[in-house]
């Protein structure tokens, strides 16, 4: 099966932790443009948290089944940038990906398996002068242009099979009817994302039908597994699979994440 064709109109997505104070979206921006000016660029989010590679595979997950077949996508999440770690290109059977060798790739290519993956090191696709803090701009957006223009995967480097697998950890167990979560992120509503999908949660013995449940982070207890934010009392924690089919701990009209004192991370337990 070969790789994915191109959109009509060539698509090429970002995200990052750079925020939106300094020059660093605008840059990559810039560096892709001024190889390829027809690139349709959407922003997935510069708002993940510094160096929280776990949260920038959620996000990208979440977000990538929704695009177009031949979409490029672009994550830069890179604590390691300057060092050894590879940079790598990669295609599915729906997109190519272009992000450190860090755990980024793991969850997307658990839903999408890669055909094609390369070790970014020709550097006659790469900008002059490759600054050692930014391989954003330096090397991941040229390469991405260069790819919208046609150029094939296997000019970029060479093939690589040992990529480094998701950044965040499968639930642990079950062990004595327990599975032991962690926090992946928390959203700009306070709410608390859980690694455990409702395949997952299903598979272990639980059920992902609103009910009981017994869900134990920050010292507190949740035993309500809700469909909607609205039925909850305000302020009060409680428990649903969200969008991304994601266990969350949400508190209606209020952060969760305050009300538990907890961050990415952070450890829970869910009791089947």
């Amino acid at each position: 099966m070969g790789n994915p064709a191109l959109t009509p109109t060539p698509m090429v997505t970002l995200t990052t932790d750079f925020g939106d104070r300094d020059h660093y979206v605008a840059s990559m921006k810039g560096a892709l443009l001024s190889l390829n000016p027809s690139l349709k660029i959407i922003d997935i989010t510069h708002q993940i948290a510094p160096h929280q590679i776990a949260e920038a595979a959620f996000t990208l997950g979440c977000a990538v089944p929704t695009f177009p077949d031949g979409t490029i996508h672009i994550v830069v999440v890179d604590p390691g940038v300057g060092t050894r770690r590879r940079l790598l290109l990669a295609s599915t059977e729906r997109h190519y990906f272009l992000a450190p060798d860090n755990g980024t790739l793991g969850l997307v290519f658990d839903a999408e398996p890669a055909l094609q993956v390369v070790q970014l090191t020709q550097a006659r696709y790469f900008r002059q002068d490759v600054s050692s803090t930014f391989h954003g701009r330096d090397i991941l957006a040229p390469v991405a242009a260069h790819l919208s223009l046609g150029t094939d995967m296997s000019q970029f480097g060479d093939p690589v099979q040992d990529w480094m697998p998701c950044a965040f950890s499968a639930p642990v167990g079950p062990v004595a009817g327990r599975l032991g979560l962690k926090v992946l992120a928390v959203d700009r509503f306070g709410n608390v994302i859980l690694n455990l999908k409702r395949r997952a949660y299903r598979e272990a013995g639980g059920r992902p039908a609103p009910g009981a449940l017994t869900l134990e982070i920050g010292g507190r207890t949740i035993r309500r597994l809700l469909l909607t934010y609205d039925e909850a009392d305000d302020g009060e924690p409680f428990a649903l699979f969200n969008s991304c089919d994601y266990l969350e701990i949400a508190a209606r009209q209020g952060s969760a994440a305050a009300v538990l004192g907890v961050l990415a991370g952070h450890p829970a337990t869910v009791v089947l």
